[in-house]
């Protein structure tokens, strides 16, 4: 089958008729019925059958559908490609993701000093999660990553800025440092198991000998401290969350101690822009002075 063809196929699958069909593809529905009869002399058997004035996919259709759903999802990340291409290479303009706990108080303090200092320069800054920023920057959608762990994925370069302590906040509880097994396991908030946090929390808690299986699991640090806050229990978060969530106690460290790393992620096929490094050199900064916040014992 053409492209044209499919795209005639896939247009009468998803509207119902080959009215709407020729509509949405803006040709004559006369043209739109020539391409579809063209495919089907092609391939060699319908992919619909006329009834009542009606076309009705066939069984051969319906089996196709799936594979022409994967050319156009695939013909879609083409086009948002060239689109950003074409609108975000000027040298003028950075997009950036961050997890949602470097959103809270950092990621905004740093865009905030940089667009003061640079105003004529356009950013935009997206809140995701770490697998969705790791698809948007192979996808050409982000400049930077900002995240918790390391990703290790061909064609992204993975820089590391600093380790972020882990803290417990309890409203009920000021010994510091907290070990593992001191944690009370009923009042205990957890994070997502496909959280970086988790996965490091949970070897943690296996190398002690214990289980822990929360009430409650959470996608963010944010949420975690909010439910802290709201006296819903306890809650292991990065020392940024805890340093700047609002009403929360303070934060106490662990024992053993456990951090994670912050990682800023771009494509390897890139050098990074004057305006990427310019961000890179005042997140430094802006870690720097939170970890001399936190406290030290």
């Amino acid at each position: 089958m053409r492209l044209r063809q499919i795209e005639v196929f896939y247009a009468i699958m998803s509207t119902g008729s080959l009215r709407r069909a020729a509509e949405v593809l803006h040709v004559s529905q006369p043209a739109a019925s020539k391409v579809l009869r063209y495919a089907e002399q092609s391939l060699g058997f319908a992919l619909f059958e006329r009834t009542g004035g009606r076309l009705v996919p066939t069984r051969e259709a319906r089996i196709m559908l799936p594979h022409v759903n994967t050319i156009f999802g695939k013909i879609s990340d083409l086009k948002r490609l060239t689109e950003n291409l074409r609108y975000a290479r000027d040298g003028h303009a950075i997009n950036i993701g961050c997890v949602p706990s470097l959103g809270l108080s950092l990621v905004p303090r740093v865009i905030q000093k940089y667009h003061a200092a640079h105003p004529g320069n356009e950013l935009t800054i997206d809140t995701l999660h770490g697998t969705e920023i790791v698809s948007r920057i192979l996808n050409h959608e982000l400049d930077l990553g900002i995240v918790f762990g390391s990703y290790e994925k061909q064609g992204l370069t993975a820089c590391h800025i600093a380790d972020i302590p882990l803290v417990m906040i309890d409203q009920k509880n000021t010994k510091s440092p907290m070990a593992l097994e001191d944690i009370d396991p009923a009042r205990y908030i957890g994070l997502s198991e496909n959280d970086p946090t988790a996965c490091l929390l949970d070897m943690a808690w296996e190398e002690a000998g214990l289980a822990a299986v929360p009430g409650v699991r959470v996608r963010t640090h944010y949420m975690a401290a909010e439910l802290v806050r709201l006296g819903g229990g306890c809650a292991i978060v990065d020392g940024l969350t805890a340093l700047h969530h609002p009403g929360l106690p303070k934060p106490l460290l662990l024992k053993p101690s456990l951090g994670m790393a912050c990682t800023v992620l771009f494509r390897a096929d890139y050098a990074l822009s004057r305006i990427s490094q310019d961000i890179l050199g005042l997140l430094k900064e802006e870690i720097k002075e939170d970890l001399a916040a936190l406290p030290e014992n």
